[in-house]
């Protein structure tokens, strides 16, 4: 974790954690406003939330592959106290922007021209699956470190999507859905929708179990790297499959357990661990720290799939009347993940929590040291 450095107040409002929760609150109520109220409810559904989670790819690339180069912290160079955070913020931003009109103008317009559909969001799911295990939990091993960090971020990019393309034309089948037998449907042994709930839950487990969030790695930190990502993938993949067909079989419907469950945990392991650098659990160290963060999070889970199924219930409705087939466990997923996490992670990695304090330093409290 990067050192405190005493360059003075910067920003207005709370610093440190507090500033993340004033944050969070402006965040989660401006993104149900502009991103769900505000929005034809047949807008979201057809098309902005179809192609919306293509910007989070491209995000994670930017912030953890890249390391913020060439603007922000930690590797990009531009930024210092004394500069401004808006054009920083403008820059990494409008980069952003780039990658993903590049990203899903190739996508409609040249390969592989899928009408916005279901395919994206399937497809998408798979691809930000391979994004967040390789660049977080193996940490583009084996490029960190050995050249520049944009460098680092294409080949994990290739590695994402070459992995992504393997399993989307081999493994799935769209049995059930409008495109079963199509040109498009690769056939394979599993049926997409069971896939894309499976590898949503993979996410919430290698998330809690990696080296950043919740756990920290505990108790995998012994084996180095990259033998603790390869346990952290195996143990995390074998609980995804526990919890999607556990939660099944106990009468869960699909899309609350896929979407509306699983947007909720990994949310808040994101908010909680590393947004708010583990929040009232720093006192302690290891596998306590670990165990705290997990209930620490699993409560606030719990009590946003209620308070995001009060908020989304009326768009819910408005899209039964008009036979839109996303329910509200669906929209759960939308505005949580593609919509508060996505904008929250932009604010603080690109525009340095402008115009608020800056967030805290890079990375999150060592295990090991309480504080």
């Amino acid at each position: 974790m990067a050192k405190n450095v005493d360059v003075g107040k910067i920003g207005i409002g709370p610093e440190g954690r507090m500033g993340g929760v004033l944050q969070v609150f402006v965040f989660l109520a401006a993104g149900l406003l502009l991103g769900c109220y505000l929005l034809p409810p047949d807008f979201i559904a057809m098309k902005f939330f179809p192609l919306l989670l293509f910007y989070l790819i491209p995000l994670v690339h930017l912030a953890v592959a890249g390391l913020g180069w060439p603007l922000v912290p930690p590797m990009g160079t531009w930024w210092a106290p004394g500069k401004s955070r808006v054009v920083a913020g403008l820059g990494m931003t409008a980069i952003l922007a780039i990658f993903t009109f590049i990203f899903i103008f190739f996508m409609t317009s040249v390969y592989p021209k899928w009408p916005i559909s279901p395919l994206y969001p399937w497809f998408g799911t798979v691809l930000f699956w391979a994004t967040l295990l390789y660049t977080i939990n193996w940490d583009c091993w084996p490029f960190r470190g050995k050249m520049h960090p944009w460098a680092t971020m294409f080949l994990a990019f290739f590695v994402n999507l070459g992995i992504t393309l393997l399993i989307w034309n081999f493994v799935p089948n769209f049995g059930g859905t409008p495109f079963e037998n199509s040109p498009m449907d690769p056939k394979g042994p599993v049926n997409i929708l069971w896939l894309t709930g499976y590898l949503n839950w993979a996410m919430v487990w290698y998330t809690y179990l990696n080296p950043t969030f919740t756990t920290q790695g505990t108790p995998f930190q012994k084996l180095g790297h990259p033998g603790g990502a390869i346990a952290q993938t195996i143990v995390s993949h074998i609980l995804a499959y526990v919890s999607w067909t556990g939660t099944l079989a106990l009468g869960m419907s699909p899309t609350f357990s896929s979407c509306a469950l699983m947007a909720s945990l990994l949310f808040w392991s994101y908010i909680h661990s590393w947004h708010l650098n583990f929040l009232g659990v720093t006192k302690f160290t290891g596998g306590k720290r670990a165990v705290a963060a997990f209930v620490v999070e699993l409560i606030l889970a719990l009590i946003w799939v209620y308070v995001s199924r009060i908020a989304l219930t009326p768009i819910a409705a408005k899209m039964a009347a008009l036979n839109i087939p996303l329910d509200v466990n669906v929209l759960t997923l939308y505005y949580t993940l593609t919509i508060c996490l996505g904008t929250i992670i932009i604010h603080n990695v690109f525009w340095l929590r402008w115009p608020l304090t800056l967030p805290m330093p890079p990375g999150t409290p060592p295990p090991d040291q309480a504080e």
